[in-house]
């Protein structure tokens, strides 16, 4: 904002609520997808094959935040829905803003609850197979920005991890 503007917003008779309406309504608005990274003891990455993403079918779990909902609770909400697997999300790896298409990416490392098992996979509406994926046998149908959040996010949990 410019000192203009600076001026004129701190000299508006407006209530604390107002001001709060207004900057939500003035300032852009993005979608939060929230995706999770989920490794076997081999190291592999669960990807899904999802039914409804034409020519880049593959790619991690993951959908968008709902109002009211915490990030964790995106993430393990999806993996159930997705998988029907019940998943732990431990830490956020990695988060890209995409401005031209309004999104922000958030990726978790996620861990299998107890009992849970990709044995237990099912397909349906949304996803018709899921496998685990070394990183260098990941599919060429994997959108290409994902598969470079995928290498980000892994490659910050080398860096945490040592």
């Amino acid at each position: 904002m410019n000192k203009l503007g600076v001026w004129i917003w701190g000299h508006l008779p407006l209530k604390h609520r107002m001001r709060g309406r207004l900057i939500w309504l003035l300032s852009p608005k993005f979608v939060v997808g929230v995706s999770g990274v989920l490794r076997d003891e081999e190291g592999r990455i669960l990807l899904l094959r999802h039914t409804y993403r034409g020519k880049t079918p593959w790619g991690l779990p993951g959908g968008g935040l709902k109002p009211g909902e915490l990030l964790e609770q995106c993430i393990e909400r999806e993996f159930m829905e997705e998988t029907g697997l019940r998943v732990e999300a431990m830490s956020m790896l990695s988060g890209a803003a995409h401005p031209e298409y309004k999104l922000v990416d958030i990726i978790y490392s996620c861990r299998l609850l107890p009992g849970e098992s990709l044995d237990a996979f099912r397909p349906n509406a949304e996803v018709s197979e899921a496998h685990y994926f070394h990183l260098h046998e990941l599919p060429q149908s994997i959108p290409p920005g994902q598969s470079r959040l995928i290498r980000i996010a892994l490659a910050q949990a080398r860096d945490r991890d040592d």
